[in-house]
């Protein structure tokens, strides 16, 4: 089990003070800023003898490992979904504890809890920030329920661009920035409800969000994949677009994890030996449900997703398209103040001629490919034709010939 501290890092109210932007596409973000500039043409050498060059990357890992990680999770849903018992079945450590329901009657808004660990393994060290939510959708009117999560995370985003125009901090800025937010659907099996559709709506284009189906054990596996379909149509009809089939710069796992989307998990904090092992389970009348067994949810594909293969990619994602529309907006909203015209704002942005470059390419190479694409079909198309009036040739050549032949009998009988 790994090693966790806990630091509180419970916000203020007046960090809440930011406004509502809508991100955007960026570039990759592993390209190096130098390579923003056109380098002069190279010339290729061999090497004689080994330099070691391949060692580079090993001496970039070697660096990173020197700093810790940081990774901020939000999650977001209905009270009773198992959203604390699932995080500590995720990071496979206490890390929430489950405070019970509060009363409807005492609870006023949503609730911003932040709590942050820190989590060793292998020489890696990770400082988590989970984000509770509670009091989501608790109470009659909840159209106020998206305030507080929509200022937290802009809230977030204003430190960081802050920091980034700050000479003392901008060598060491804390990225306090929401990377992922699991929000918790109930295993309703009737497609999204309204409050969903809204929240999803509102907040896939300010965070990497991603659609979890909470105690997915509720529902048998016929069921599941009808709700999952049902999900599906809801999401795209409304145009909500989730992580990480819309937004993930990293797209070689993409198909891999895509058929599980949205994920059906179960979380439990219990213990159950099956063949010698203990494995995490909940445990029913009729059997058990093992939380990490494919056959009985997704969570197994989630958490790989999340750890194992995704995120450096959620973390990279939320600075190049989500942070990077809100530091656009930003500077373009300080334009009517300084009287500096919008062009001007554009180039700012040191990845801006870049994204425009690739965007033309991206057109250039779509376009090149439906004009290849409608120059094949018209040739076949030309082919089909020549072959059905070659056949119709070859049919009219043979018919006039049997005339010719009739005609021919007919001839050779009248002259006998």
């Amino acid at each position: 089990m790994p090693l966790v501290s806990f630091i509180d890092n419970r916000p203020n109210k007046a960090d809440y003070n930011s406004s509502l932007t809508l991100p955007h596409r960026n570039m990759p973000f592993n390209m190096a800023a130098d390579s923003l500039i056109p380098l002069p043409k190279s010339v290729n050498v061999s090497l004689k003898a080994p330099l070691n060059i391949g060692e580079l990357p090993a001496q970039k890992v070697r660096r990173s490992k020197r700093r810790p990680y940081v990774f901020n999770l939000m999650v977001a849903g209905d009270s009773g979904l198992g959203k604390s018992t699932f995080i500590n079945t995720l990071f496979n450590a206490p890390l929430r504890e489950n405070p019970g329901a509060k009363h409807l009657a005492s609870v006023q808004t949503v609730d911003i809890q932040p709590t942050t660990y820190e989590l060793f393994e292998e020489n890696v060290t990770l400082h988590l920030t989970v984000v509770d939510t509670p009091g989501f959708g608790d109470t009659l009117n909840r159209d106020a329920d998206f305030n507080p999560i929509a200022q937290y995370i802009d809230a977030q985003y204003d430190k960081y661009l802050k920091a980034e125009r700050s000479d003392e901090k901008r060598g060491n800025i804390l990225d306090s920035r929401i990377h992922a937010l699991l929000y918790f659907l109930p295993p309703t099996g009737n497609g999204l409800r309204d409050l969903d559709i809204e929240f999803l709506s509102r907040f896939c284009t300010k965070v990497n969000i991603i659609p979890v189906i909470g105690k997915g054990d509720g529902l048998s596996p016929e069921e599941s994949a009808m709700y999952k379909k049902a999900i599906l149509k809801d999401l795209a009809r409304n145009d909500i677009r989730t992580y990480p089939t819309h937004h993930a710069e990293d797209r070689d796992h993409l198909a891999k994890f895509e058929k599980f989307i949205p994920f059906s998990v179960v979380g439990s904090d219990d213990y159950i030996v099956k063949n010698g092992v203990k494995v995490r389970a909940r445990v029913y009348r009729w059997g058990a449900v093992e939380v990490e067994n494919e056959q009985h949810c997704d969570f197994v594909h989630l958490r790989e997703m999340l750890i194992r293969t995704n995120m450096q990619d959620l973390i990279d994602t939320t600075h190049l398209v989500h942070y990077s529309l809100y530091r656009s907006g930003k500077m373009g909203g300080e334009s009517s103040s300084n009287g500096r015209p919008a062009s001007v704002l554009a180039c700012d942005d040191d990845m801006y001629d870049n994204q425009m470059q690739n965007a033309k390419k991206v057109a250039m190479d779509e376009m090149k490919m439906k004009e290849e694409q409608m120059r094949q079909n018209f040739i076949s198309r030309v082919r089909d034709k020549e072959a059905e009036l070659r056949a119709r040739e070859e049919a009219l050549n043979a018919k006039r010939k049997q005339m010719m032949d009739e005609i021919d009998a007919m001839r050779r009988q009248l002259e006998m």
